[in-house]
């Protein structure tokens, strides 16, 4: 289901997302794992209204980019928090979302291969946090096993900077 935005309101809620994020990773940073938290939800709530938006002038790569990095945030801050159980339930979430959109064959190409291209990057991370939730391993596996995945898992140790340095609306 497609949400009708404008052009200025989708770069409107991708600048929201990148100010959340900021923040968020500044406190982060500072050890303040709440804020982080409450700022990286902002993010998540902001991403999935992004990834809904009819497409515009934010291209879908980004889009999806903006939903799995918040996610992908939110569940380091768990971790970082020791709630690894939240932290995998968030990446399950994220991978649901993107897996039903496939399945369901409401993407259009272009958002698919986003989708596509992100989808190591998250499996990569469910599989480096099911290493602290041995449970969420096997949930990686069991629900990835229908997808094959051709992409190498992209290094993410800052998932602002690497969303930024590749996709060209945060310019």
């Amino acid at each position: 289901m497609k949400v009708r935005t404008t052009n200025a309101s989708a770069a409107d809620l991708l600048s929201a997302w990148k100010r959340h994020t900021r923040t968020a990773l500044a406190a982060t940073l500072e050890h303040r794992h709440l804020s982080a938290q409450k700022h990286y939800r902002h993010a998540q709530q902001l991403g999935l209204q992004l990834l809904n938006a009819e497409p515009g002038d934010i291209a879908d790569d980004d889009r999806v980019a903006a939903f799995v990095v918040a996610h992908l945030n939110l569940a380091d801050a768990f971790a970082a928090a020791g709630q690894p159980g939240s932290s995998s339930e968030c990446l399950h979430e994220v991978q649901q979302t993107l897996m039903s959109l496939l399945q369901q064959g409401c993407a259009s190409p272009s958002l698919s291969l986003a989708i596509y291209r992100h989808l190591p990057q998250l499996l990569a991370a469910r599989a480096g946090h099911g290493a602290a939730d041995p449970h969420a391993a096997a949930g990686v596996c069991a629900s990835t096993s229908a997808f094959p995945l051709t992409h190498p898992a992209s290094d993410r140790q800052s998932c602002l900077a690497s969303f930024e340095s590749v996709h060209s609306s945060l310019h």
